[in-house]
This record gives structure tokens, sequence and C-alpha cells, in this order.
């Protein structure tokens, strides 16, 4: 760090710790996606663990790996249909 210069988030280095927050995070959200769109749209041959394992592994993945950046596009992506997110 450097003297008299505010450092921002974009300047720390990219560690395994937040990889792996990330990486939770990214997989607790996107299950419940899947999970809320399962349940949405129910029928008979609609199977729950197809429905939430590929977004829950898909957020995982994009969070863990591109981390902040990732997170504040999702958010900016969501508030367009939810404006009170």
């Amino acid at each position: 760090m450097m003297w008299g210069k505010a450092m921002n988030r974009h300047d720390q280095p990219y560690d395994w710790q937040r990889f792996w927050i990330h990486f939770v995070c990214g997989a607790l959200i996107g299950g419940g996606i899947g999970f809320f769109y399962w349940f949405r749209h129910w029928h008979a041959g609609l199977s729950v663990w197809g429905c939430t394992a590929f977004p829950s592994l898909a957020l995982a993945l994009l969070g863990g790996v591109f981390g902040d950046c990732f997170w504040e596009g999702f958010l900016k992506f969501i508030r367009r249909w939810y404006w009170w997110v």
C-alpha cells in the first residue's frame, strides 16, 4: 500500500478465501433461483435436481472466478425486473 493513496478493492489480491466465499454464496443463490423456477413451472417430468443443479453450479463458478465484478453485474441485471433488490 502506498502512503497518501487510498486503496480500492481492485488493488487487493484475490485469494482462496474470497474465492470460496463468492463460490458458496453463488451456489446458494443459484440453488434458490433454480428451486423457484422448478416450483413455478412444475410439471410431472421436470426434475428438481436438474433445475437447481445447473444454476447453482453456474452462479458458483461465475461468482468464484469473477468475484465482485460478477456480483455487481448480476445485481444490475436483476434490478431491471425487480426494483426492490
